[in-house]
């Protein structure tokens, strides 16, 4: 597992982690686990293992993580992969992202349909988005369907 400062030098060039909303925001701690989820549903793993959880894929460590980066944030650099393949998965993952960084319903959809498919690889989308909008019954059918394409787009399903 990475190191907490990594990690919130990785956030730093990101740009979706606000440690003066972490504590008190859930849609924050929301933005932050999917986050790093898809960054690592990338192919840059850092270590954080997650869980099917009430609003998709869930790391209670990493939860601890984003708690002790509070106040350490402002100190940390930004930080760069040593290899330059994952650098340029990086960056491909930052125009992922793109201006839906801070959205927390897409980065929710996007992280439990990635999550769901790679627990049931074999399950048609359709069963998939079922299951998210069992989850959270105000994400549409449509948001879901734009979700799958979006993440078969990248390669990520």
């Amino acid at each position: 597992m990475i190191k907490v400062e990594e990690l919130g030098g990785l956030l730093k060039r990101i740009g979706n982690y606000n440690p003066e909303l972490f504590e008190s925001s859930f849609e924050d701690r929301l933005i932050f686990q999917k986050t790093v989820y898809l960054l690592q549903a990338f192919g840059l793993y850092l270590g954080y293992y997650f869980s099917w959880y009430i609003h998709g894929p869930y790391s209670t460590q990493l939860t601890r993580e984003g708690f002790a980066l509070i106040d350490k944030y402002h100190e940390v650099p930004p930080v760069r992969f040593i290899e330059d393949e994952d650098e340029v998965l990086f960056r491909e993952f930052q125009i992922f992202l793109g201006k839906r960084k801070n959205d927390a319903d897409w980065l929710e959809i996007l992280a439990s349909i990635h999550f769901l498919k790679k627990l049931y690889p074999t399950e048609n989308n359709e069963r998939t988005i079922n299951k998210v909008m069992d989850k959270d019954p105000h994400f549409s059918r449509e948001i879901c369907e734009e979700a799958c394409e979006y993440l078969k787009k990248f390669g990520l399903i």
